[in-house]
Order: C-alpha cells, then structure tokens, then sequence
C-alpha cells in the first residue's frame, strides 16, 4: 500500500516480525489489521530476500534498523507492534515521542519464557553452536538434508517452509537461534501504554512469565486473551478475523489512542 492508499483517520501500526517469519507468510494478519490500521510491517534484515543480513548480528543492531526504518517511514504518530522475538527488538529501541503505545504478540522476553523441556534446548544449542563455531551456517542452509529435515521436523505446509528457506538467510537463522536459547537479561520497558496478547493455545512461549513480569514494570497495561497458535497452519484473513474479533481490535485502538477505531 502506498502513501496515498493511508487513512488519515486510522491509526498507524508498525509490525516487526518473529522468528521464522516475515510479511510474506504474515500477509493475512497484515491484511485483517488493515481492515483498522495503517500497517506498516517491518522485515528483519535477513529474514526475507530483499533486506540484506547484518554484518553484525545482535538485538541492538537489529533495533537500530527498526529505528532507521521509522525514521524512513516519518509518521506523525504510530503504534509500535512486536510479534513474539520482534517484541524484543522493539523494546530495545530508544523511546521515540512518535510512539503512542506498544503491543506485545506472544512476546519472547528470554529464553525462560520458551517453552522448551531442558533437553531439548541443550540439544539445540550445541547444534547451534557448532554450526556458527564451524562456519558452517551457510553449507548447511542450503544442503538438501537439511532441507529435508525441515519438512519433516516443521508442522508447516511445505511451501510456506520452501517460502521461508528460499527467503531467509543462513547465518542469520543460526545466529538469531543462538541469541534467542542464551539471551536471558532483563526485557527493557518504556513509560508507554502497552498491550500484551497472550494466547492459552501458544506452543512456543509461556504466558505465566510474561503475566508477572509485565504488571510488575508497566503501569498503563492492557492483556488480551486470544486463541491463536504462534505459528498457526492456517494463515488466512479468515483465520485472524476468528481468533482475534473486531470487538479486541477497537479495545487495543480505544485503550493506545484513546479515540475509536475506523474501518
């Protein structure tokens, strides 16, 4: 959508994506806010074919591009929205006056609120780690084995998984992996209103961590409740419509903006 399709009377959203993600498998959600928002979804470097990897790969280089993009972008005013490790780099962006609220979409806030028997993390860290230390990422990327072992491990339909690994970058993959199973230091908060979204059907992130931990560090906070999976098999309008009804946009638009939403 360009400049010229934006409703003046809509509220601006900035989306950053997730792991695993970018606005090409999130086309639905994107479509659906649309309905309410202006959106403007930001692709992590590396995530999709267009944006280049980092040379330098950690949160803060990744908020620094978020940051640069909003300068790009120069909105009036917007809504900050973070999906699950993009809520991360959100929050690590500087305060920014423009901003009038965060939402936080089952958002990763370190690697205690994954929901990952202790097993299985050892197991994918090691693997992580050898990769990166072998400088293997690339090769690896790109082996038929590999590939194959993503289809059979991943519940996606094969083209979405023949979507992500024709779009995302190797190294990116593996170092992002590594930040999100070690990264355990405190999740920053901003003096902002914030809406968290949790979902009790949520495979991937736990909500009990985020249901103390949010409370305790923002004073003007609304929770949500949806049904939605974190990386749902169906990824259609309809499917977002459903799970998260107009009744909770308009409360997520009323309680940031304080003025009603339009669509």
């Amino acid at each position: 959508m360009n400049s010229l399709d934006r409703n003046r009377e809509k509220e601006n959203l900035v989306l950053v994506n997730a792991y695993l993600t970018n606005s090409l498998v999130l086309k639905g959600l994107i479509d659906y806010l649309s309905e309410y928002f202006n959106v403007y979804f930001i692709d992590l470097p590396g995530f999709i074919q267009d944006i280049p990897p980092l040379a330098q790969i950690s949160i803060g280089n990744y908020a620094e591009y978020v940051r640069k993009r909003l300068e790009r972008l120069n909105l009036k005013s917007f809504i900050l929205g973070g999906i699950s490790f993009g809520f991360l780099v959100a929050s690590h962006m500087p305060r920014d006056r423009k901003c009038k609220g965060l939402i936080a979409i089952a958002p990763y806030i370190n690697s205690r609120s994954l929901k990952l028997g202790f097993l299985k993390m050892s197991v994918y860290s090691v693997l992580v780690h050898l990769t990166l230390a072998l400088n293997l990422s690339a090769k690896i990327w790109e082996s038929r084995h590999f590939h194959r072992a993503f289809h059979w491990y991943s519940d996606y339909p094969a083209d979405r998984i023949n979507n992500l690994l024709s779009h995302m970058d190797g190294r990116t993959f593996f170092e992002t992996a590594r930040i999100i199973m070690r990264h355990r230091k405190p999740c920053p908060f901003h003096e902002l209103p914030y809406v968290l979204i949790i979902s009790s059907s949520d495979k991937t992130i736990k909500n009990d961590p985020l249901l103390e931990l949010f409370p305790k560090n923002v004073e003007n906070l609304k929770v949500l409740e949806v049904d939605t999976d974190h990386y749902p098999l169906d990824i259609s309008p309809d499917y977002f419509r459903e799970r998260i009804p107009e009744d909770k946009i308009k409360d997520i638009v009323f309680f940031v903006s304080g003025k009603p939403a339009r669509n």
